[in-house]
């Protein structure tokens, strides 16, 4: 079974690619959030000083039920946020040998930016943090810039990669 790994920004569309995909597979699809992770606290009640680490645990969280996730028999997309590259080195050794496809999700941090204010569930400034490292030195298989192509056009491109990955 294949992996499809997405990466990019906070606000850079890959929920909405994942579940795109989902929709459109004939095979169910895992879909693996680090924000399902990090959303296990609730960060207006941490006070300033906790932040990080309670960051730190949920993205160790993540990380140590990915193997398990990935041992499954259906294909997973992981959508994640690649800010350090010990993240990325976690990741892709949890898919052991699984054929995985590295997706990036690029947009332009002034449409981020007004994604994060029209969202209203985004912490703002988030993108424009994670923008200069998350991308950084990556090689990917895909590149979208979501401010051009749609969900549609992105999740139908990543499963034809994929279907073709396969044969």
């Amino acid at each position: 079974m294949a992996a499809i790994v997405l990466n990019g920004t906070s606000s850079s569309g890959k929920t909405s690619i994942a579940k795109r995909i989902q929709e459109l597979s004939d095979t169910p699809i895992l879909h693996a959030s680090l924000d399902t992770f990090t959303d296990m606290f609730n960060w207006p009640s941490i006070p300033g000083d906790s932040l990080k680490e309670c960051h730190k645990i949920g993205v160790s969280n993540f990380h140590q039920c990915l193997p398990t996730l990935a041992s499954s028999c259906f294909p997973i997309i992981i959508d994640h946020v690649f800010e350090r590259m010990e993240w990325f080195d976690d990741c892709f050794r949890s898919l052991g040998k699984r054929k995985t496809l590295f997706v990036g999700i690029h947009c332009p941090l002034a449409i981020l930016e007004e994604r994060e204010r029209t969202r209203g569930d985004r912490r703002i400034g988030l993108a424009k943090a994670q923008f200069d490292r998350v991308h950084f030195n990556k090689k990917y298989d895909l590149e979208f810039d979501t401010s051009e192509n749609g969900t549609d056009k992105c999740a139908k491109a990543i499963l034809e990669k994929i279907e073709n990955f396969s044969h």
